[in-house]
């Protein structure tokens, strides 16, 4: 790498092992949001012109270096564009994009399904398996971060993508937000995803006195571990939750959990 060459650089450091299938869903993702920005810069009418290509792959915690190109009709227009610009506003992109869920910056009008599926695809390796994770602009020998999450705010952005895609997809869907919920029955398997019914039932109060099925989203699975994992019993404490209600002629049948807001002790 020459001293004043530009890189983005990728740096996962999780506490655990992470799954190949989500290394790979949050570089496609990136390399996605990088074609999303080439055309929404004006730098080309065509996604498919932008080309994130891995530089290179240092061992250790993983370091990825990402060389951002554009090819139109088999030419690279550098060095047309200048190579520092565009690495500098790419990185700007995706720290923004990620910065948007995790709270730090306003806006999110033209938020798409897709947006929020790549935040939770960047987020996840650290929301599920603890660590720490930067994205950095590198210009020889200055290095910016654009991007610096630790677990508990990559779990946050991985929540509050959920809910957002969640809206975006049923807007007309039934959220309610910051709900009491205390468990009735609790299986300690994995978190249930898909169907209508669970093995895991929970009582939501203000919304129906029954106890009813409880399911996860597939990006919040790793949620139940984390309510259930200490050493207090569940179902002596009270979890506050955002959840989507599921219902069948008006009548309440599931809640689906898309966010998670803590716990407490249950008074009795």
């Amino acid at each position: 790498m020459a001293a004043d060459d530009a890189y983005l650089k990728l740096h996962l450091e999780p506490s655990e092992a992470i799954e190949v299938g989500e290394l790979t869903a949050a570089l496609g993702s990136l390399s996605r949001q990088y074609q999303h920005f080439v055309v929404a810069e004006g730098l080309s009418d065509r996604a498919a012109d932008g080309k994130l290509l891995v530089s290179s792959v240092r061992p250790g915690s993983i370091d990825i270096l990402f060389d951002p190109t554009i090819v139109t009709a088999g030419a690279m227009l550098f060095p047309i564009i200048d190579k520092y610009e565009l690495v500098k506003k790419f990185g700007s992109f995706v720290g923004d994009l990620v910065g948007l869920f995790l709270g730090e910056k306003k806006g999110g009008k033209g938020v798409t399904i897709q947006d929020c599926d790549d935040a939770i695809n960047i987020a996840a390796p650290i929301a599920n398996h603890g660590g720490k994770q930067k994205i950095t602009v590198i210009h020889g020998g200055v290095h910016h971060n654009v991007l610096v999450l630790d677990a508990a705010e990559a779990r946050r952005v991985v929540e509050r993508a959920t809910a957002t895609r969640g809206q975006l997809v049923s807007p007309a869907s039934e959220t309610r937000q910051r709900v009491s919920m205390i468990w009735t029955r609790l299986d300690r398997g994995e978190a249930k995803t898909e169907g209508t019914s669970s093995p895991d039932k929970g009582i939501i109060e203000e919304i129906e006195p029954k106890a009813k099925a409880i399911l996860f989203t597939d990006a919040m699975q790793h949620i139940k571990k984390e309510m259930v994992a200490d050493q207090e019993n569940p179902m002596q404490m009270v979890y506050f939750v955002d959840v989507e209600v599921s219902r069948i002629n008006g009548r309440v049948t599931s809640y689906r959990v898309v966010g998670y807001h803590g716990k407490d002790e249950l008074e009795t």
